[in-house]
């Protein structure tokens, strides 16, 4: 006699609480967490630059009774400069798509999601551009797997390497340069893998409660304020060029570095600070949602086309302002040493 079959009883649909993704943590970015934000009223503006000799010059003298005080003046440098470019990606939703989406497609959100992300890796892609490289600060050392020499020192990954060291060493550069101590270290993911592992920082940390060494027992390590491990990946091939098994990612910021800067924990005048990020506060126009001190999401209807437009953008300026302020470590583990993402 003949019966129904599972295949008959049920009709494979998309479950409404369950899909797949890829994405990057919100937590493996950094460019938004080291240097602060400057909130500008307009798109474009300048700010003060003092210069420096001018406050570290010993100048006061004794004066004698009914005579003159010693004293002097200090100079303005040419004013830094900013413009606020508007950064921006849209996703656009076919009316038929959106009206036949099972339950598991939350049509709207998935774009608006979809296009903050673009931001977020064009953010940080540009925070590495401007900050995380060599020739960029006043100071480059460079790691060797041999005896190090002038401006270089051992690879953390080598035995006989003193990472504490070498970072105590960068300080006292820096500190050199500006008057201040650097606050901030931030380094690669494969650095941080092989610092939390060194058997300097192992001794300095082998009888904690939990035996893990986290980022913050390394930043009480290495005595800095923030200790910032950079992990973001991106797709290096274009869209469409392989298969979905077959992207190639790659880390954003270079696996083998590190950067010890000072970075101001706000801002604030007569301070230096490695960088800023610049963003105009743009008035809210209607038809937009979201934080304008971050980014704009709007939602516009495309009649012509039979469509709705999820467009997210923020304008803003990465800006180095302070090279003087940071110290670059370049092969910081040994450059030879295979990485895949």
């Amino acid at each position: 006699m003949p019966q129904p079959t599972g295949r008959d009883l049920h009709i494979d649909r998309l479950l409404s609480d369950l899909s797949i993704g890829y994405i990057n943590e919100p937590s493996s970015y950094i460019a938004d967490k080291v240097f602060p934000v400057v909130y500008s009223d307009k798109q474009s503006d300048k700010y003060a630059r003092y210069r420096k000799g001018d406050w570290f010059r010993d100048e006061a003298e004794k004066r004698a009774v009914l005579t003159e005080s010693a004293g002097g003046g200090y100079e303005l440098l040419a004013p830094g400069t900013f413009f606020c470019d508007e950064w921006a990606f849209h996703k656009d939703l076919a009316d038929e798509d959106t009206d036949n989406a099972d339950e598991v497609f939350n049509m709207d959100d998935d774009a608006t999601q979809f296009c903050t992300e673009k931001l977020r890796l064009r953010r940080e892609r540009e925070w590495a551009s401007k900050y995380f490289g060599t020739s960029i600060w006043d100071k480059d050392l460079e790691g060797q797997t041999d005896t190090p020499g002038t401006d270089e020192f051992k690879c953390w990954d080598e035995s006989s390497s003193t990472p504490i060291d070498d970072i105590e060493d960068a300080k006292a550069i820096v500190q050199g340069q500006i008057g201040m101590m650097p606050n901030t270290l931030v380094v690669a993911s494969r650095v941080h893998q092989c610092l939390k592992n060194h058997s300097d920082v192992l001794e300095r940390y082998k009888y904690t409660q939990t035996g893990i060494i986290t980022a913050e027992l390394l930043a009480r390590v290495f005595e800095v304020e923030n200790y910032l491990v950079g992990s973001a990946l991106y797709a290096t091939n274009p869209e469409d060029s392989v298969e979905d098994t077959n992207d190639d990612l790659s880390f954003i910021l270079t696996q083998y570095d590190a950067l010890l800067v000072y970075a101001a924990p706000r801002p604030s005048k007569r301070r230096p600070s490695g960088g800023y990020t610049f963003r105009w506060r743009r008035p809210t126009k209607g038809g937009q949602t979201g934080d304008r001190l971050e980014s704009t999401v709007r939602k516009f209807r495309m009649d012509p086309i039979g469509g709705t437009r999820i467009e997210v953008s923020v304008y803003e300026d990465i800006k180095l302002v302070a090279a003087a302020c940071g110290c670059y470590f370049s092969n910081a583990i040994s450059a030879g040493r295979t990485i895949t993402s």
